[in-house]
């Protein structure tokens, strides 16, 4: 698949919202990056303890948390992204969320406020950005004087699930290599 940036509009893909619509959004920070994730997928903020590894997993997957007694998938919301500053992660910050009864932490850097987004200010996906990254978001605002992406939640799970296919038939992955830690 190719992309022309200079043809990519985030219209071709998803439908815009009623006109006059505003949006939620919660913000987060990974790196030096802000992004938005749908107020209505956000369930909770929490710090994770502990990180059990998934053998053969993706390297875009933490590991898996306990939450209140609910097993979680922790997933590198800064690998998901490829938002690298060539710092390794360290965050235990979570966001949890529920996609398709299954539950979630991605983990971030920092979280921010809910802020909401009018209709108006929605724009076409930026020419500049990474078709990688642009796939995963669902819209884009103006938002203080640049813009904030909103990462959308089923795009990201889907993608990271497809990249564990793989490695799952081969016996590789990015945490582990025939059950031996890296």
């Amino acid at each position: 698949m190719t992309f022309d940036l200079a043809d990519f509009s985030y219209s071709r893909h998803r439908p815009h919202a009623r006109g006059g619509a505003a949006e939620s959004h919660f913000t987060v920070r990974i790196k030096s990056q802000i992004v938005g994730l749908p107020v209505h997928r956000v369930k909770t903020v929490f710090y994770i303890d502990r990180l059990t590894p998934v053998p053969l997993a993706p390297p875009e997957v933490a590991g898996l948390a306990n939450l209140r007694g609910r097993i979680v998938t922790a997933l590198h919301l800064d690998k998901c992204l490829r938002i690298d500053s060539g710092e390794p992660s360290s965050a235990l910050l979570a966001v949890g969320i529920t996609h398709n009864g299954d539950d979630y932490a991605l983990l971030v850097d920092d979280t921010g406020d809910v802020i909401v987004s009018e209709e108006q200010d929605r724009v076409a996906c930026p020419a500049h950005l990474d078709p990688h990254l642009a796939e995963l978001m669902a819209a884009f605002y103006r938002h203080q004087g640049g813009f904030l992406s909103i990462v959308d939640v089923a795009a990201l799970i889907k993608r990271v699930s497809q990249q564990g296919e793989p490695a799952y038939r081969t016996g590789e992955s990015g945490n582990f290599k025939r059950g031996e830690r890296q």
